[in-house]
């Protein structure tokens, strides 16, 4: 059992006592005033947890009434706290939360929940965000374990604009249903809550203002992931901001992240415009990550750059067919400096998820240069990947991985002619498209495995 699966196990009740807490946290949910979304219309329904330590019950209090008065989303006011295990590294005791968190999101069918603490001896409130999938990584504006919105405590009125774009940023991609009407409210908080950081005390610790203008530009960066081009100069703005407040020395966690955002969004606009230029200005952010911080001393974020890196380096390779390999190898590299980071048995679904990527720049190192061999790896890595994300378990993350390895087997078998490597993808597709069909928002995706499915079953017949 890896470490953090026994951490899971001790720390999580079984049985009856599960159950009570269970029937505890669901009488607690209360739904908060203003205007009540229909069910039917996908809105996302949050969870509001009452913040670690003294006057957290207050700030939260206060947040899930503003978010009530909001008519794109559905509110509920949770009367628990969601604390974290000091005993353990910084990583896995937020690992260990998001977890128990995720738990409650089950329970209450919420998709985000809001949670956090209060800091410097109660004058910060740090809001964190945990949503039940998991936060799609590199993409822009996404708010993954770290990410924090930090505000002085009491906040004036006018910062409630912030928590509210904030929030709303991390609420927009998990809602199920139409997303037009929330962008839209998004992109009417956004100047507002720029103007609120005018009013932010320059008492306030550097940090804690810079964490506050990082997660207003991730604000922006989503905006502009759900169409707004214009909502990309003031997602660079608040985070050029951002590392003026935030020192690599003092600050190393907070500044590496800042970087990584700021660099998923230029990642972006590169990507759309099709500038090779932009996308390696990305890419050097990255790179300057893992050069000004030490693998020994901040392992996990120099690791999640040198990810970034790697996935950055791996859609250059398309842009640039004349170096095409020598970025797949450099994105190869990447990966392989990262998983000396990342311990399967302490991390196994971060470990999973990297060898995942791993694996599909893998295969198209074996497709382009006609690498049986390179082949032949990135299968063994998408089965290794497999002995973490179970179907029952993990059931899109599984159906990504084996719809991989089939694929892998497909590209093969079609230059050995394999009958054994044939039957392997037409299994993969055959699981794959399965579970896609059962996951809303993937119907392109599912044509696309059916289609590979059939030429697999052309070549057997």
């Amino acid at each position: 059992m890896g470490l953090l699966s026994s951490i899971l196990k001790s720390f999580i009740p079984a049985g009856g006592r599960r159950r009570k807490r269970v029937a505890k946290r669901r009488s607690a949910a209360k739904a908060e005033g203003g205007m009540r979304p229909s069910d039917a219309d996908g809105a996302p329904k949050i969870l509001v947890a009452s913040l670690f330590g003294s006057g957290g019950k207050e700030v939260s209090d206060r947040i899930s009434g503003m978010l009530g008065a909001e008519g794109t989303v559905s509110t509920y006011r949770l009367d628990q706290t969601l604390k974290q295990n000091l005993r353990l590294a910084p990583l896995e005791r937020l690992l260990l939360a998001v977890e128990e968190g995720r738990g409650w999101l089950k329970e209450e069918t919420a998709q985000l929940l809001v949670w956090g603490e209060l800091e410097d001896m109660g004058t910060v409130s740090r809001i964190r965000f945990c949503t039940l999938a998991g936060p799609e990584e590199g993409l822009p504006g996404t708010f993954g374990l770290e990410g924090t919105l930090d505000l002085s405590v009491p906040w004036a009125d006018a910062s409630s604009d912030i928590v509210r774009a904030v929030i709303l940023a991390v609420a927009l991609p998990v809602t199920q249903g139409s997303r037009n009407e929330m962008a839209a409210r998004l992109k009417k908080l956004l100047a507002p809550a720029t103007q609120a950081c005018t009013v932010i005390s320059t008492e306030t610790p550097a940090e804690y203002r810079g964490r506050t203008h990082a997660a207003l530009g991730h604000a922006y960066a989503t905006a502009f992931r759900y169409g707004q081009k214009k909502a990309l100069p003031g997602a660079l703005k608040h985070y050029e901001v951002a590392e003026g407040l935030l020192d690599a020395g003092k600050h190393p966690g907070a500044w590496a992240l800042l970087q990584v955002h700021w660099g998923a969004v230029m990642e972006a606009d590169a990507c759309s415009r099709k500038d090779v230029a932009a996308m390696q200005v990305a890419i050097e952010r990255y790179r300057t990550v893992t050069e000004t911080l030490s693998r020994d001393a901040n392992g996990y974020d120099w690791a999640s750059a040198q990810v970034r890196r790697a996935m950055a380096l791996y859609k250059l390779a398309s842009m640039v067919p004349e170096k095409t390999a020598t970025h797949l190898k450099a994105s190869a590299s990447a990966f392989e400096e990262a998983l000396t980071v990342y311990d399967r048995n302490a991390m196994p679904h971060r470990w999973a998820e990297i060898m995942n990527h791993y694996g599909v720049t893998q295969m198209a190192l074996g497709g382009y240069g006609s690498s049986n061999a390179m082949l032949q790896q990135s299968i063994a890595t998408f089965r290794t990947v497999l002995e973490i994300r179970k179907r029952d378990q993990q059931p899109e993350q599984w159906a990504q991985t084996i719809n991989n390895l089939g694929a892998a087997c497909f590209a093969l078998a079609k230059r050995t002619k394999e009958e054994h490597l044939l039957e392997e993808a037409a299994r993969c597709f055959q699981g794959a498209g399965k579970n896609y069909r059962k996951i809303p928002g993937n119907k392109k995706r599912v044509q696309v495995i059916a289609n590979n499915l059939a030429r697999v079953r052309a070549m057997l017949n």
